[in-house]
């Protein structure tokens, strides 16, 4: 077995290095382990030299170990792995009424304890979490999704994405911040804390709906 682990490639080797842990995971014995790999290695250095990657092979980590996984710890993972909606703009609405709902709820708890809390416009207090929602999203499409199915780390490229999201999202706060009370009105602090109880029911309801998967989730998702 170990002179098939020599012949993997960096990618492949993470790969089997992921699917280890995972098995760990899930309760395989180092023999149950052992017995897995010398299976799989032969296919996935064959694969390798005609240039599939073992993930393709094989599927990503978490559908491969789901082959293994107990089925008692299936039934008690079933409940939560119904929420697998990766729906790009369903994920950023169900983020986006989570940061309504907390940034809302949280000012107005602010207002009406400390009245010389700064109160934030409702132009404001939306953009700023559709703008927070959107950055989540891309942390997750970029940087946690990619590192569950085991692909290569993120690299440059998505890392300055973030970094221009996160820019974008400081500079839309700062116009809206801008707009004239006419057109940017400050609720009272009971008015803002209903909408933030609002925006958390209505995404209660569409998670329920959907099956909408949290962005904020970094565990990989079991088939």
């Amino acid at each position: 077995m170990e002179n098939y682990i020599d012949q993997l490639t960096g990618k492949n080797s993470e790969y089997v290095h992921i699917i280890t842990r995972e098995l760990v995971k899930i309760g395989k014995t180092d023999e149950e382990i052992k017995a897995i790999l010398s299976e799989i290695l032969p296919q996935i250095v064959a694969a390798q030299e005609q240039r599939v990657l073992a993930k393709d092979l094989l599927g990503t980590p978490s559908e491969f170990t789901a082959k293994y996984t107990p089925q008692t710890q299936v039934s008690k993972n079933t409940k939560a792995d119904q929420y697998d909606n990766e729906t790009p703009v369903l994920m950023w609405l169900d983020s986006a009424l989570l940061m309504l709902g907390f940034i809302t709820i949280l000012n107005a708890v602010m207002a009406t304890f400390n009245k010389g809390a700064r109160a934030y416009g409702i132009v404001t207090l939306v953009t700023m979490s559709f703008a927070a929602g959107f950055v989540i999203y891309l942390m997750y499409r970029l940087v946690y999704k990619p590192q569950n199915e085991g692909k290569k780390r993120p690299g440059f490229k998505s890392y300055a994405i973030l970094t221009l999201a996160f820019l974008a999202w400081i500079v839309l706060y700062s116009l809206s911040a801008l707009l004239p009370a006419s057109l940017n009105p400050s609720p009272n602090s009971y008015v803002v804390g209903v909408i933030g109880l609002i925006a958390l029911g209505i995404r209660y309801l569409l998670k329920r709906k959907y099956h909408i998967r949290s962005a904020m989730a970094t565990s990989p998702k079991r088939n």
